[in-house]
């Protein structure tokens, strides 16, 4: 068995190399973190087809990519401790929140990041230290990225009291729970953590908020940042009543809007040929963004992802399914559940696929 370091191709600053590096510490895999300067971009490209960090090159050199599945495939090479719920309602509930902090989460950590002129130096010299003199033309590059997620002047008063109050359901929580869903670290958490860590505790605008508004949701940061065992004592994950303020928001917030984009990208690659790559943005559509109506892009990616989740759910034994309907059902998420997007996608390799029809995943409700 090969006993070399993994290559962890990440970046400090970077959201989602933030949700996989914890998880490599709490594994104990050993591991080199590669920084993508434009020579490592050449080499990801190469070895993955793709430009997107984070990437994972195990010991055996097999390559990871996207970070759902790298998750899973790294509880498959190295299952203890595990971060996968094994009770399968739980793991749903665990899904649900990874998807909710994979999508909705992104518009609020490139607000607080780039809406912000006083920390704009601040934020160039750091991205200089990875990426050069590129910093400064990929800064501006992301920055011009907020209307695309939907933040505009129209929609950042909402934004902002959106946080302010999903930091305040955080810190209720976590003032009675370690983690997300109990006494041990899971996907969850590993999803949370990389806006939390990456964006609101490092960037110093939202820093300096969640410090003085939710100290105990910083405090959780730095526990999932040590990457400590479990407790001798820990119970498995659970679902506390602190958590269900959590899922009604994301019943309120998140699955209204990625149904719509759900039915949107369905129609719009309802007619093109399967084998292609699937556009990752088909158009600007019109959603409800933290309260207020505005455009944002439509992605075949979040729907990839919807379909995924609710495949699961669907796969669930009916005693299962009920304990997940018990939970869900007065937060408002089950539609997101019950609802399979007959999207024509799939997953081959790095790349997002048109694929053939699939009778059995067809948009089909279930009571």
């Amino acid at each position: 068995m090969s006993t070399r370091p993994w290559s962890f191709y990440a970046a400090p600053m970077s959201y989602f190399s933030a949700k996989i590096r914890p998880a490599l510490y709490y594994k104990k895999i050993e591991f080199a973190e590669i920084w993508p300067t434009r020579d490592v971009q050449k080499t990801i490209l190469a070895k993955t087809g793709v430009r997107f960090i984070p990437v994972i090159e195990t010991d055996t050199g097999e390559m990871l990519q996207d970070t759902p599945r790298m998750l899973e495939r790294i509880e498959d090479l190295r299952p203890n401790p595990p971060i996968f719920p094994e009770d399968a309602a739980v793991r749903i509930v665990a899904e649900v929140l990874q998807d909710f902090c994979d999508d909705v989460l992104v518009a609020q950590a490139l607000h607080w990041r780039w809406s912000y002129p006083e920390q704009r130096q601040w934020v160039e010299s750091d991205w200089e230290a990875v990426f050069g003199s590129l910093a400064t033309k990929l800064a501006a590059q992301m920055s011009g990225a907020l209307p695309f997620v939907g933040v505009t002047e129209k929609t950042r008063a909402a934004a902002e009291a959106w946080f302010l109050k999903f930091l305040d359901i955080l810190e209720v929580h976590f003032r009675e729970s370690r983690y997300l869903l109990g006494d041990v670290i899971t996907v969850a958490d590993y999803a949370l953590f990389g806006p939390v860590f990456a964006h609101f505790a490092r960037d110093p605008v939202p820093a300096r908020i969640v410090r003085e508004r939710a100290p105990t949701v910083m405090a959780w940061a730095h526990e999932v940042e040590a990457a400590g065992p479990p407790a001798p004592w820990a119970s498995p994950p659970e679902i506390k009543e602190t958590l269900l303020p959590l899922l009604a928001e994301i019943g309120k917030v998140f699955v209204p809007q990625v149904m719509s984009v759900s039915a949107f990208v369905r129609d719009a690659i309802a007619t093109m040929p399967a084998g292609e790559d699937a556009p990752r943005v088909l158009g600007l559509l019109e959603q409800d963004i933290f309260g207020v109506p505005e455009q944002r892009i439509a992605s075949a990616y979040p729907v990839w992802r919807h379909q995924r989740t609710a495949m699961r759910y669907a796969a669930l034994a009916n005693g299962e399914q009920a304990v997940v309907d018990e939970i869900l059902s007065p937060c408002g998420v089950l539609p997101y559940l019950r609802e399979i997007p007959d999207a024509r996608l799939a997953m081959e390799g790095f790349r997002l696929k048109i694929c053939d029809p699939m009778e059995s995943v067809g948009s089909k409700k279930r009571a």
